[in-house]
């Protein structure tokens, strides 16, 4: 699927009458008809500050956990549930930036058996996400960076 069917079809989701009635409430604006459209959205959040994102999704979280929203979700009525895991977010075929993550694949061909090796550069994130039923939440994210050209995992 490309990119552009995935823009539209993500816009065409947001679309759907409950997601707007909801986003209205959460807005004010009752009176909100439709979302903008993905590549709106898209370009408004490339030109938000990281940090200004970083505050309003913890903003959010504590908002929920201050109107005990997810209450029924604690372990034991006590705790809440956090999984933490490293993802890929990005590959590339050749390094684009001095914080690329590098991979190096070495496969034997069977008929030759000459080695060959292939080089892949990433970028992972390591999140830490609330887990609410079966929803989770994104509380912390944490870009994983190469120090040097010969750092080790």
């Amino acid at each position: 699927m490309g990119i552009r069917k995935e823009k539209l079809e993500m816009t065409n989701e947001f679309n759907k009458e409950e997601c707007i009635k909801n986003m209205g409430k959460r807005l004010g604006n009752e009176d909100l008809e439709e979302l903008p459209h993905y590549d709106t959205i898209n370009d408004f959040l490339s030109r938000v500050n990281p940090a200004e994102l970083e505050r309003i999704r913890i903003d959010m979280i504590k908002e929920l956990l201050k109107k005990r929203c997810f209450d029924s979700y604690r372990i034991n009525g006590k705790y809440w549930g956090i999984a933490i895991d490293g993802t890929g977010i990005f590959t590339f075929d050749k390094k684009h930036c001095e914080h690329c993550l590098r991979q190096v694949y070495k496969n034997t061909d069977k008929e030759t058996g000459e080695e060959k090796t292939k080089t892949i550069y990433m970028h992972h994130v390591l999140e830490a996400k609330l887990i609410v039923g079966n929803m989770v939440l994104s509380v912390a994210s944490e870009f994983i960076e190469n120090e040097s050209d010969t750092a080790f995992k």
